[in-house]
Parts: structure tokens; sequence; C-alpha cells
């Protein structure tokens, strides 16, 4: 008997940029990250919706400084060092954009792209 190895892929969501949305919180990976171009620089968001064909359509807009109407931007760690991805925590705005998949218990994943300077659009 002959045995090879099983091929693994190696994309597993390192390679793809994605907000996970769930428990009253939006939670960037580190590769939406990138596409704002953080470096730890960003302490608020602000969320924006606007309309397309009819459909609601959400984004977070990443500042450096407080505004009104921002949310603290809470930064991950691990083993006391910051690591990149940030996260956004507001139960009751987050359940009203995004309904029963802002308030599940379990995280559900949306791709993001860029769609203006420090402004990541959801992608549903």
């Amino acid at each position: 008997m002959e045995w090879s190895i099983v091929k693994v892929k190696q994309s597993g969501g390192n390679s793809v940029p994605f907000v996970s949305i769930g428990r009253g919180m939006l939670d960037f990976n580190a590769v939406a990250c990138d596409l704002v171009g953080d470096n730890g620089q960003f302490k608020f968001a602000q969320l924006l919706t606007a309309k397309d064909r009819g459909k609601t359509v959400v984004a977070v807009k990443f500042l450096e400084e407080y505004e009104s109407d921002t949310i603290p931007v809470k930064r991950k760690n691990r083993d006391g060092k910051v690591i990149k991805g940030m996260t956004i925590v507001h139960k009751g705005l987050i359940s009203d954009l995004f309904g029963k998949n802002g308030t599940n218990d379990g995280m559900v994943r949306f791709p993001v792209e860029l769609c203006g300077d420090n402004i990541l659009k959801i992608v549903d």
C-alpha cells in the first residue's frame, strides 16, 4: 500500500477580507484591516447606510479621532500583544442593522470591500 499526502487548501479566510457579524458586534479580520491601511491608528468607527436598488447597504468608516455618532474600536490581543483585526460592539445598533444575524450567538461572515477613504462596505 502506498500513501499519498492530502492537499490542504491554505485560503481558509487568510486571504479574503471579511467581517464576522453576530453577538452584537462586527469583527473585521486582518485582511479587511489591510484594505483601509490599518496600523493601529483607528480608534473609532461610524456606521453608514445607503440604498442600493431598494436595499439597505451598510458600511463602516474608521476614524483616528472621535466624531459625533462614533463607536470605539476594540483591538484584538493575543498573548498580550495587539494583533491585526478590529471589533465594533454595539448590540442594539447592530441588531437594528442586521436583524437576527446581528444578535445570533454564532457569527456569520460577509465579504467586505473598500469603497472610499477608510470605508469598508459589507457585501451581502
